[in-house]
């Protein structure tokens, strides 16, 4: 199957470069590859956590935000895990479901709500993080420490400059009028 997808794609850059398309770096974006490789790490974790811990990516994300901060509230947990609020949701509900973290009412604020990790919760994530930190190093190890360090310092560079774009909104950062229609071809 991967084959013939690698072949299909092979042959619609062909395709495209034919046509004038002839971008060959529109082929490699890297928002696609870091995308792609997010999406098969989280693969490979997600068996893992759901056989072995009952949690899902989504779950594991949550549970790490409220164990670094406790009486952290779902809004915040939205912008510092970077996720939306129908996954954040559907998360706390199954945590709170599962018993591994409570929510309590805010004493200053009675409609907001602070979210906890119960003593189940910690030990799960205090099970999860040796399990993350080898999958982590078994992937890393095919790095240098210089390329690994290298790494570190890009992927901080780049999430603040993401964080930036997403403050400053990204159709004003790249200058693009929204209102204006899109072109067809």
């Amino acid at each position: 199957m991967t084959a013939k997808l690698l072949e299909s794609n092979s042959k619609r850059t062909a395709r495209d470069n034919s046509r004038g398309n002839g971008d060959s770096k529109a082929q490699e974006l890297i928002v696609d590859r870091l995308a792609t490789l997010s999406n098969l790490v989280n693969r490979g974790l997600a068996r893992l956590y759901s056989v072995r811990f009952g949690l899902t990516i989504s779950d594991w994300r949550v549970l790490t935000v409220i164990s670094r901060y406790p009486g952290v509230s779902s809004n915040a947990i939205c912008e510092l895990a970077a996720m939306d609020k129908v996954r954040v949701s559907r998360a706390v509900s199954r945590l709170l479901e599962s018993g591994r973290i409570e929510r309590r009412s805010d004493e200053r604020d009675r409609r907001r709500a602070k979210l906890f990790a119960t003593e189940d919760g910690l030990d799960i994530h205090a099970q999860v993080v040796p399990v993350a930190r080898a999958y982590e190093a078994k992937l890393v190890a095919a790095l240098s420490d210089r390329e690994a360090h290298l790494l570190d310092h890009l992927l901080g560079t780049l999430e603040s400059a993401a964080n930036g774009i997403a403050r400053e909104g990204f159709g004003m950062a790249v200058g693009l009028d929204l209102k204006a229609p899109a072109k067809r071809r």
